[in-house]
């Protein structure tokens, strides 16, 4: 019976040095390389455990802000064409309400 409390101490000893291994790990390879990539600003990969950096498009495509799609639409024709699809269906919308049951 000796025996067994024995083995049995050295088994759940075993488990939680390796159990606690683990989570250390986890945590030197995950959590805190990621936590320290975002205090930096940059954007956390995880599927290759690199830190990467965050550029938006205008430093990628070297155009200025505020210019027009290059297609050569206006912005302000497409803004048009969105609020008159707008009133459109505030239009259609009071019909719709007025057609449901009240409960």
């Amino acid at each position: 019976m000796n025996k067994t409390f024995t083995r049995l101490k050295y088994i759940f000893l075993g488990l939680f040095l390796l159990g606690s291994a683990g989570v250390l790990a986890y945590h030197g390879l995950w959590v805190w390389p990621k936590e320290r990539c975002e205090a930096r600003g940059g954007a956390w990969a995880g599927k290759w455990l690199k830190c990467g950096t965050v550029y938006s498009i205008e430093t990628l495509t070297r155009r200025p802000k505020g210019l027009p799609p290059i297609n050569g639409e206006k912005p302000e024709a497409a803004t048009a064409s969105s609020t008159s699809s707008a009133k459109a269906g505030a239009q259609v919308e009071p019909s719709a309400v007025a057609d449901k049951p009240k409960p």
